[in-house]
């Protein structure tokens, strides 16, 4: 959270550079060494040399740029290689950037590519997701493709795909930081295509300055071909529908989620007839023919009242159509140049003769329907995996030094087919590829040998064989995981460093080095002072051994002796469970917690530390009892010889669960599983916690579930709150902060009415764990499928170690399934969800058992927390206190919901959000074609 702020700090320094907005400007195929101003925006656009090392630089004929920008003049081509990619660098991880690229063709190569067969085609990624697929039909047209996403990494790769249907080539590139608090759409998962954006009743296009995010607001598209897509409008002759227009300043809040400039509020269009207004755009995406799977819209509505006169008595009502959706009434409200907002999302149909909405005039309205400006957009996934940033960035300095510029573009392992040569890949977890091999044979590279490959942690295989070096690289320690090295036919002259000798002595390493001066004279083999040194190692740990050996002797005759004096080991239980033991808690005897549990008549959960017993106390008040199956057994009349080796083997043991006890003594909250008492008598521990009537989470999520009362998305995002401020106040609260560890739905329990609870946070390290415990242990590495991936690489938990498990949690709660699958395609329910929402739908990965019965965005903010909660990168995780109030906030837009429709496939209720002006309106998209992921 601290890089987090830390980034709001850089972001809000950068706001400014030369009195522009922090924003990158690239002219491709820009000849010029200097940056130079656009005339009509003041904006400084840069050459496009350091941004990409391939493609070529070409003019165009004074014929195809009369009327157009600046930067559409010249453009850069891409005649050699699959994939050519721009880097843009220095962007903020996280944050919100709006990106367009413009392409006009104008017959730059003088072969008219376009009459062949009537198009150029190729494809625009985004990193290592599709972008769009570019389709040119008219070269004196400029073509635009704009996207609004969240950087999932600290740079940007654009590339352009050669697809077969000519040569791929741009124009510009832009790129804007925009506002985390517009466009809540927009998510780690859903980024927003451009289809349209209309200034209605505008005659001209407005961007930066009167946008500061530089969007391009076009003139409507009623009554002429306009669009966000191209660059020029074509007059028709259809009939032009009344424009309404005013000079005084539109308003809108700090808060407002789409910030519209004034001027574009400042005009709009009203029904030709009075009664309906109809908007076309199924030309928006500039696309032929359809795509496939249909699109998913998320339509924005922006109205204001430009009538002065206009008052509650004559407000305008109308419905709000779109073909095959439930109509939806909407009241404008009447005041004047306010902003109010209209938020629309919906699955489409296959036919796009169906992508227009209309806006009719209800009966009883004094005026008829009015709308002042337009944004249409489809969803896009770029969830795809991409290669660890780490290994990304090492790539990169190693393709800087050495200057290769035609086959290592873009992310170094995907897709698997435009991989750099160089490289090999693994998929080490559900987040990113790791580079695990390295060929760098036959570079000519000599003694300046890249440092950046030590920065490759996962690598495993290194070929540096037929090059020039003579001295073995120093950073080859720093390489931990690598298991086969070759060095064969360089100039190396030896000595080899103790630090491979070490590993190819141990049968860590294969190491070639035949073919090098050194090879010949023996100087590669490990020099007379290494083996000295591995000598004199060997020598000492076969002098501890012997000791060691020799202890165990003494201890073993020690312990035997021990045997014949029964009294000490008693007086040692004493010395361990004795009065140093304190809690604020009721004292049970052994005897008590016989009677409580009717002589242990009722296991409900068994564990590696011992058995929970259901019991129940005099004044009838359910409890649990957990008891140390290892002391129980003594006190059940096993031999004086046993319970000794018993004592001496679980004293250590014992002290921990004491610990187990006064920490969970001392801490009380609404949802932590609260302790009633305990029993320290003789050789008994037992611990008495309050009972959870309904079991755990993961009974209510499990498949023998199914045929139950199923638990609703409501209920889900309750027990969730409960649990995340459980956890919140362990982390916040107390002092020193605890740490659970085991964050899981098994530990998560319910109350008799589904109060949540958080179980097993202060319980021993030392005692093994199982998933099917009510009152569970767990060991010091937590439960697979919820531990924190850096805890491999740390050893350590901290906060955000239970956050990922609490994110795990989250998609448990979204998908009923658990955290570590059965069909081992896919293993991990994150990867899941993730491959889930790459097929384009999110109803995909939802619960069946749900029935569609949710608010759309409630569960689309929920996953996106899960995403964020399971970061790779444990500083861009929230905190607890973050991950309750974004909880809070997903079930306000469920509570809003009111009660759920009987099917998703239409819209639900309008919810007003009154501070930002915002209606909403949310169809639940229907499946998509294709297969289900489930």
């Amino acid at each position: 959270m601290m890089r987090y702020f830390l980034c709001l700090g850089i972001l809000a320094a950068a706001v400014l550079v030369n009195g522009q907005p922090a924003f990158v400007s690239i002219d491709c195929g820009f000849s010029g060494d200097h940056a130079y101003n656009d005339l009509d925006t003041n904006l400084t656009y840069q050459p496009d040399g350091e941004f990409i090392d391939t493609g070529s630089n070409h003019e165009l004929g004074a014929t195809y740029v009369t009327d157009k920008p600046t930067q559409a003049r010249n453009l850069r081509s891409f005649p050699d290689g699959t994939r050519n990619c721009y880097t843009i660098k220095n962007v903020i991880r996280g944050y919100k950037y709006l990106m367009r690229a413009s392409f006009l063709y104008g017959n730059y190569d003088n072969d008219n590519s376009l009459t062949d067969n009537g198009q150029l085609a190729f494809d625009l990624y985004l990193g290592v997701s599709l972008w769009k697929t570019m389709r040119i039909i008219d070269a004196d047209q400029l073509y635009i493709a704009e996207i609004i996403t969240i950087a999932s990494s600290d740079y940007f790769f654009i590339c352009l795909l050669r697809t077969g249907n000519g040569t791929p080539f741009i124009s510009a590139l832009e790129l804007r930081p925009i506002d985390n608090g517009i466009y809540h759409d927009v998510n780690q998962t859903v980024s927003l295509l451009l289809w349209e954006r209309w200034d209605m009743g505008s005659d001209q296009t407005f961007r930066y300055p009167k946008d500061k995010y530089d969007r391009k607001w076009m003139p409507d598209g009623i009554g002429r071909s306009c669009s966000a897509n191209l660059y020029r409008c074509n007059s028709n002759s259809e009939p032009n529908p009344n424009v309404v227009a005013t000079t005084e300043l539109v308003r809108f809040d700090a808060n407002d989620p789409y910030a519209v400039p004034s001027v574009v509020m400042q005009t709009a269009k009203v029904a030709p007839d009075n009664i309906t207004l109809e908007i076309d755009f199924r030309d928006g995406n500039s696309i032929s023919p359809p795509p496939l799977p249909p699109p998913l819209f998320y339509i924005y509505l922006h109205f204001s009242e430009l009538n002065a006169s206009a008052s509650a008595s004559a407000s305008r009502v109308f419905l709000i159509k779109i073909p095959g959706i439930k109509s939806i009434p909407y009241t404008m409200t009447s005041e004047y140049l306010a902003e109010r907002h209209v938020p629309i999302s919906y699955q489409a149909d296959p036919d796009p003769s169906t992508y227009y909405l209309t806006l009719t005039k209800m009966q009883g309205s004094m005026l008829p329907p009015l709308i002042n400006a337009m944004e249409v957009y489809s969803k896009i996934n770029l969830a795809s995996i991409a290669t660890d940033e780490r290994d990304v960035d090492a790539m990169m300095a190693i393709k800087k030094q050495y200057d290769n510029k035609h086959n290592w573009q873009g992310d170094p392992c995907v897709p698997a087919n435009l991989s750099w040569s160089i490289v090999n890949c693994t998929s080490s977890s559900s987040t990113s590829f790791r580079v695990t091999s390295l060929n760098l044979s036959y570079k000519g590279l000599e003694d300046s040998l890249s440092t950046a490959i030590a920065n490759l942690t996962a690598l495993k295989i290194l070929d540096l064989s037929n090059n020039y070096l003579r001295t073995f690289p120093d950073f080859l320690a720093n390489l931990s995981s690598l298991q086969s090295l070759d060095l064969s036919s360089n100039k190396l002259d030896g000595p080899m460093p103790a630090h491979l000798c070490h590993k190819q002595a141990k049968g860590l390493l294969s190491l070639r080095l035949e073919g090098n001066p050194c090879s010949s004279g023996g100087a590669c083999e490990c020099s007379k002072h290494t083996n000295r040194s591995q000598v004199l190692v060997v020598s000492m740990a076969a002098t501890v051994v012997v000791v060691l050996i020799l202890l165990s002797v003494f201890f073993i005759w020690r312990r035997r002796r021990g045997k014949r004096q029964p009294s000490k080991p008693q007086q040692k239980w004493k010395q361990i469970g004795g009065s140093s033991f304190h809690t604020d808690n009721s004292r049970f005897t052994y005897h008590d917690l016989r009677m409580i549990t009717n002589n242990f008549e009722r296991a409900i959960g068994k564990g590696g530390f011992g058995t929970v017993y259901y019991g129940r106390l005099p004044d009838g008040t359910e409890v649990a009892v957990k008891m140390q199956k290892r002391l129980l057994a003594i006190d059940e009349g096993v031999t004086e010889e046993l319970k000794n080796d018993e004592l001496s083997s679980y004293s250590h043991a014992i002290k921990e669960f004491q610990v187990e006890a006064q920490l969970l003594s001392r801490v009380h909250h609404r949802n932590l599983v609260s302790l009633i008492g305990f029993c320290n008598e003789g050789y008994s521990l037992g611990l008495v916690f309050e009972y959870a009537a309904q079991g755990s989470l993961r009974d209510h999520l499990s498949e023998k579930a199914y045929s139950e009362k199923n638990l609703s998305w409501r209920e889900r995002l309750r027990i969730a709150i409960d649990a995340a401020q459980g956890l919140e106040y362990l982390h916040k609260s107390c002092k020193p902060p605890i740490i659970h560890r085991d964050v899981k739905t098994s530990n998560i329990l319910l109350s008799e009415n589904f109060e949540a609870k958080i179980a097993d946070f202060g319980l021993s390290k030392s005692f093994l764990s199982d998933a099917q415990t009510h009152i569970s242990t767990h060991a010091i590495a937590g439960t697979p499928g919820y531990v924190d991936p850096e805890y491999h690489n740390t050893f350590r938990f901290n906060e955000k170690s239970d956050v990922y498990g609490f994110g795990i949690v989250l998609l448990e709660l979204v998908t009923g399934l658990p955290a570590v699958l059965k069909f081992p395609e896919t293993g991990h329910i994150l990867q899941w969800v993730r491959q889930g929402l790459a097929r384009g739908n999110v109803a995909d990965i939802v619960d069946l058992r749900l029935k569609r019965q949710y608010d759309n965005y409630s569960v689309k903010k929920i996953i996106d927390l899960a995403l964020h909660c399971t970061s790779m990168d444990a500083n861009e995780r929230p905190t607890m206190t973050v991950v309750s109030m974004l909880l809070k906030e997903s079930l306000q837009l469920e509570l809003a919901r009111g009660e759920p429709e009987p099917s998703m496939s239409s819209y639900t209720e309008i919810l007003d959000v009154s501070q930002s002006g915002t209606s909403e309106i949310t169809s639940s998209a229907p499946e998509m074609s294709g297969p289900s992921a489930r």
